[in-house]
């Protein structure tokens, strides 16, 4: 069997970096009206040019929190500063952001969707690509808690019709991300980070 495609786990300092650049550059976000943004973010590394967006912000947002405690002090006065920020800024900019949200959702369901069409011509390859691919399910959960309350009409249907062929070709597995995420992502909500596609013997 290949290798399993790797989540490692990024540096908390690191997903607090592109937070800090996507917060200088979230009006340009908004008014480019394009749904991915490619930031130059500055890590000890040196410059990383990362591609991001709505979704990816409330993914990340929401992981630093749960790992506020890696944070030293200084980046927890930082992290709680920038949510402040991107909070007001998300409102500025309600109808406009949502409607970023939105698209991303419906590109990140083709995304899923071409992924496993393609699982049917291949299953070792769908296997090992699995836990890369699955980063747009997460996405979408992050995207879900801000739009879910008032989701476009249909939307609900094809995430859950995308979670059926998921759930179809999947069978339980270990957590398929760095063990160190493990604790953020229980399996009850993230239930598709426990499971991998099945190949059948030949």
């Amino acid at each position: 069997m290949s290798k399993l495609s790797t989540i490692l786990a990024a540096d908390p300092a690191v997903d607090l970096a592109v937070v800090r650049e996507m917060a200088s550059e979230f009006q340009n976000y908004i008014l480019s009206d394009e749904v991915y943004h490619i930031l130059v973010v500055r890590t000890r590394q040196g410059d990383e040019r990362i591609q991001s967006s709505g979704g990816d912000l409330l993914a990340r947002l929401n992981k630093l929190q749960e790992q506020i405690t890696k944070l030293t002090p200084e980046q927890q006065d930082e992290l709680r500063q920038l949510r402040r920020q991107l909070d007001e800024s998300m409102a500025d900019f309600r109808t406009r952001f949502h409607s970023l949200l939105e698209r991303e959702v419906k590109a990140r369901l083709n995304s899923l969707n071409w992924f496993l069409d393609e699982c049917k011509q291949d299953q070792r390859q769908c296997r090992v690509s699995y836990p890369f691919e699955i980063r747009n399910r997460h996405r979408i959960d992050a995207i879900w808690d801000i739009i879910g309350d008032n989701p476009p009409e249909g939307m609900r249907g094809q995430i859950e019709a995308v979670d059926r062929r998921i759930r179809s070709i999947t069978s339980p597995a270990e957590f398929v991300w760095d063990d160190q995420l493990k604790g953020i992502y229980p399996q009850g909500k993230y239930w598709y980070l426990y499971v991998l596609p099945s190949v059948t013997k030949e």
